[in-house]
C-alpha cells in the first residue's frame, strides 16, 4: 500500500488521535450494553476491545517520525476487525472505519493518503451494506469515514508543509550567515591589502631617509601613522556595516600610494555624479587596480582613467610593468582574465556581477596589465566637469 517509511521530525495528527482517545471506549460500551447470542456477544466484546487497545497503542506509538512493521500489521489488524464486527455482529459496527481512517491517513505515504481513505470510505459503505445497514446506513458511515480521513490528511499535509518551512528559513538564514561572512572577509582583504601596502612602502622609505634626510623621515612616519589611522576607522565602519567607499576617497589615495613606491602616477577623474552603489564598484575597483600595481607590477608608470558616460561609468587601470602577476586562484566569472585573479579580482568581479557590469584584466600586447571595470549607470550619470 505504500507505507510510509519516514517522515520530518514531529508527531503528525498527534493531538487529533488524543481527542479520539475520548470516544474510543465507546466501542467498548457499545459491545457490552447490547445484548444477543451468548458466543457472538463475548466475541463482539472481545472484537471491541482488541480494536480499543490496538488503537489507542497506534495512537501513543504510529505518530512519530518513523513508522514500522509492527504499526502497519497493527493498523491492518483494525481494518479487519471492524470488517469482522460490521459484517458478522452488526452494521453500526461501520463508525469503526472512521478510526481506521484517522490512522491509515497519517500512517502511509503522503501520495497514496487519499486512495487508502477512499478504499476505507467504499469498505465502510459495502460492509455496512452487506451487514444490513441499508443504503442510509452505508452512506452515513461512508461520510463519516473519508470525512474524519481528509481532516487527517489535511493536518498531516499542513504539518509537512510547516516543517518544510521550518527548515527553508533555517537553511536562508544559514546562507545569509554565510554571504554575510564572504562579504564582510572581501571587504577587509579590499581594506587592508590596499592600505597595509601603502604603510609598509612609507615604512620601507623612511627608513631609507633617515641617514640621509631625517626630517623627511619623520614626515613620512607621520604620514604612516595617518594611514594607519585611517584604516583601523575604515575597519571599524566595515565592522559596523555602514562603510560605503567612494571615488573621490579612492583616487586621492591612489595618488600618494603609487608616488610612494616610485610609480609616476597619471590619474583622471572627471566630475561625476553616480548611484551609490555604482560609485562604490568603481571605487572598489581603483583601490585594487592600484594595489596590484604597487604589489606585483613593477611598473614606473600607471594611468587610472574614470570615465562616465549615458550607459555605463568605467575605470581602467594601465601600468608598463611585468603584467599579469597577481597572487591568488584562477576566477572563472572574469572575462578575459589572463593572469591568476586574487582575492581582490574575485570580489571586484562579483561586485560589478551584481550590478550586471564587467570586469577585464589581463596582460596587454604592448606590455604591462590591464585592469577595466564597466557599469551601466543607474539613472544616468551627471557628467559635471573636466579631469
Amino acid at each position: 500500500m505504500g507505507w510510509v517509511q519516514g517522515r520530518p521530525r514531529g508527531r503528525f495528527g498527534l493531538p487529533a488521535a488524543l481527542i479520539w482517545l475520548a470516544f474510543i471506549v465507546f466501542p467498548l460500551i457499545d459491545a457490552v450494553t447490547n445484548k444477543g447470542a451468548a458466543v457472538g456477544h463475548v466475541l463482539a466484546i472481545v472484537g471491541a476491545a482488541l480494536f480499543v487497545a490496538g488503537y489507542v497503542w497506534l495512537v501513543l506509538h504510529a505518530f512519530g517520525p518513523r513508522q514500522t512493521s509492527l504499526t502497519r500489521a497493527v493498523c491492518v489488524g483494525l481494518i479487519l476487525i471492524a470488517i469482522l464486527l460490521t459484517l458478522l455482529d452488526r452494521p453500526g459496527w461501520g463508525f469503526l472505519f472512521t478510526y481506521c481512517a484517522a490512522c491509515t491517513a497519517v500512517i502511509v505515504a503522503p501520495r497514496h493518503s487519499f486512495p487508502a481513505v477512499a478504499t476505507l470510505t467504499a469498505l465502510a459503505a459495502a460492509c455496512c451494506a452487506i451487514g444490513g445497514g441499508g443504503a442510509g446506513g452505508a452512506f452515513g458511515y461512508g461520510a463519516s469515514t473519508i470525512g474524519i480521513g481528509l481532516l487527517m490528511v489535511l493536518m498531516r499535509d499542513l504539518r509537512i508543509r510547516n516543517a518544510e518551512l521550518l527548515e527553508a528559513r533555517a537553511e536562508l538564514a544559514r546562507s545569509a550567515v554565510a554571504q554575510e561572512r564572504e562579504r564582510f572577509a572581501r571587504d577587509l582583504h579590499d581594506l587592508l591589502g590596499h592600505t597595509l601596502s601603502v604603510i609598509a612602502l612609507k615604512a620601507e622609505l623612511a627608513g631609507k631617509l633617515i641617514p640621509d634626510s631625517p626630517q623627511r623621515a619623520v614626515t613620512e612616519v607621520g604620514e604612516v601613522e595617518t594611514v594607519a589611522r585611517q584604516a583601523l576607522g575604515e575597519v571599524r565602519l566595515a565592522v559596523s556595516g555602514y562603510r560605503q567607499p567612494t571615488l573621490d576617497r579612492e583616487v586621492a589615495g591612489a595618488r600618494p600610494a603609487l608616488s610612494a613606491a616610485g610609480i609616476e602616477a597619471d590619474v583622471v577623474r572627471p566630475a561625476v555624479v553616480l548611484d551609490a552603489d555604482v560609485e562604490a564598484v568603481l571605487a572598489w575597483a581603483v583601490r585594487e587596480g592600484a594595489t596590484n600595481v604597487i604589489r606585483h607590477s613593477g611598473a614606473r608608470t600607471c594611468m587610472v582613467r574614470v570615465t562616465a558616460g549615458l550607459a555605463e561609468a568605467s575605470v581602467e587601470v594601465v601600468d608598463d610593468g611585468g603584467g599579469g602577476r597577481t597572487n591568488g586562484t584562477a576566477d572563472p566569472g572574469i572575462i578575459g582574465l589572463e593572469a591568476r585573479a586574487g582575492n581582490g579580482l574575485s570580489g571586484l568581479g562579483e561586485r560589478a556581477e551584481a550590478l550586471r557590469g564587467r570586469v577585464e584584466a589581463g596582460a596587454r600586447a604592448e606590455g604591462g596589465f590591464r585592469l577595466a571595470v564597466s557599469v551601466p549607470v543607474s539613472g544616468g550619470a551627471g557628467v559635471g566637469g573636466g579631469p
